[in-house]
């Protein structure tokens, strides 16, 4: 079981695939706030050809939850010293939700590793609509725990076609299976905690040079595709396109449309 120790936390981390050029970037995989490696594993079948890295942030999953409140900022340093722990010296950076928030942070400081940028299903900015929403997974882990906190969230988080389609999603046996997944109650409340402290990273964003792709979710009630619009704007020259009939878990609800997106403008053939 590969974990790394930087930054006085160990990180779990996993390698997986052939690039069809050696000199092609890693793609590197950064995840939602309480997800772990293995949410990624829908995606990763329409993924040939890629290296992909995937690692879980600290708290989240088989890595180390160590004291305090795991910021943007704190994240964005553990990626900066994986990659540099596993010698990678070129790579594009994908982020989901929360970790393209630490994607955003990443990118804005100008790594010359960093190629292409993608930011799906994410926010630059904590408004009072999104701290409402997240405030009330917090008070729904204290009050119930991981259970209360998962119930509370499930209809941000899923799209409208996709619980249509898999109402099962909502049913004790999918709830009993997030469970098992979800970090330790300490490890939610620090990544929560780390999440509140999300300024406004807009202004910063002018300073990213990676071409950069936005997708949002066109059911997506967490962060609708307003926010992936104004991403957009402020990084220069991004593009910004919404995923028909999605929401919040891209990669779980339309992963071969995800892995076109990612294909077309990284530019690698299946």
């Amino acid at each position: 079981m590969p974990r790394i120790a930087i930054n006085a936390a160990e990180l779990y981390y996993q390698i997986d695939g052939q690039p069809q050029d050696p000199d092609q970037p890693v793609l590197v995989l950064a995840n939602g706030i309480f997800q772990r490696v293995e949410a990624w594993e829908p995606l990763m079948p329409h993924l040939p050809g890629f290296r992909v890295l995937r690692y879980d942030m600290r708290g989240q999953g088989r890595s180390s939850i160590p004291p305090g409140a795991y910021t943007p900022e704190l994240h964005a340093d553990d990626l900066e010293a994986l990659l540099e722990a596993l010698n990678i010296e070129r790579y594009h950076l994908l982020g989901l939700s929360n970790g393209g928030i630490v994607a955003q942070v990443h990118a804005a400081r100008q790594p010359a590793g960093l190629h292409k940028l993608i930011l799906l299903c994410t926010t630059s900015r904590i408004d009072p609509l999104i701290r409402a929403k997240v405030e009330s997974w917090r008070l729904g882990l204290e009050w119930g725990s991981t259970e209360g906190r998962l119930r509370v969230a499930l209809p941000w988080i899923w799209g409208r076609a996709y619980l249509e389609a898999h109402p099962e999603v909502a049913g004790a046996a999918s709830l009993e299976q997030m469970k098992l997944a979800a970090p330790t109650v300490e490890a939610q409340q620090n990544l929560m905690a780390g999440f509140f402290t999300l300024g406004d990273l807009r202004p910063q964003l002018r300073s990213v040079t990676a071409p950069t792709l936005v997708l949002s979710g066109q059911e997506d009630l967490l962060f609708p595709p307003l926010y992936a619009q104004e991403i957009a704007q402020a990084i220069p020259g991004a593009k910004h396109r919404v995923l028909p009939q999605t929401g919040h878990a891209a990669p779980i609800e339309v992963p071969a449309l995800l892995a076109r997106e990612i294909r077309e403008f990284l530019e690698v053939n299946a």
